[in-house]
């Protein structure tokens, strides 16, 4: 399981965006293919849990479709929602000899920001960058099943682990 840390001030619900972002920053990593983005292309969809300073659990379901535009660039819609959260991100993310750069805007909240890092072997080590915060993140990806593991330095939100599978054709 990989980790990510988090650290930002801010409302919950904007700390919440950046659980979700960090499940989209999930398509930087593609395991034995020619680019960074080959086999993504499709529907994801998977769950996980969001654990509160409290030390109460949450079930995260996630939904996300990636449109492949070429060989460097990829587009995400990624849906999520908890018991008691909804995210909506969209991001756009290009890679060019293995550096990650690109651009998020979660709707519901308004908030938008930027994403670099590097992309190698099936993983990715990037950090998101936002409206009063940076996240940094690593995120491995095997065949059709990606993992995230996000360890929060925030009082409110403390971890999150989500695991997404690709939808069969």
């Amino acid at each position: 399981m990989t980790k990510h840390r988090c650290v930002f001030s801010g409302q919950l619900r904007r700390c919440a965006a950046i659980v979700a972002m960090s499940v989209a920053a999930t398509i930087g990593a593609s395991a034995a293919s020619v680019g960074p983005f080959d086999g993504l292309s499709g529907l994801w969809a998977g769950d996980g849990t969001m654990t509160f300073a409290s030390g109460t659990k949450e079930r995260l379901r996630c939904r996300v479709q990636y449109v492949q535009n070429s060989i460097t660039n990829l587009q995400q819609a990624l849906r999520c929602a908890s018991d008691s959260y909804r995210f909506e991100i969209n991001a756009y993310f290009d890679s060019i000899n293995g550096n990650l750069q690109g651009v998020w805007q979660e709707l519901s909240q308004e908030i938008h920001g930027t994403i670099t890092g590097t992309v190698a072997d099936g993983q990715i080590n990037g950090n998101l960058h936002g409206p009063g915060f940076v996240a940094q993140l690593l995120v491995i990806t095997s065949g059709d099943r990606q993992e995230v593991s996000i360890e929060a330095a925030f009082e409110e939100i403390r971890s999150v682990a989500i695991e997404v599978r690709k939808a069969q054709n």
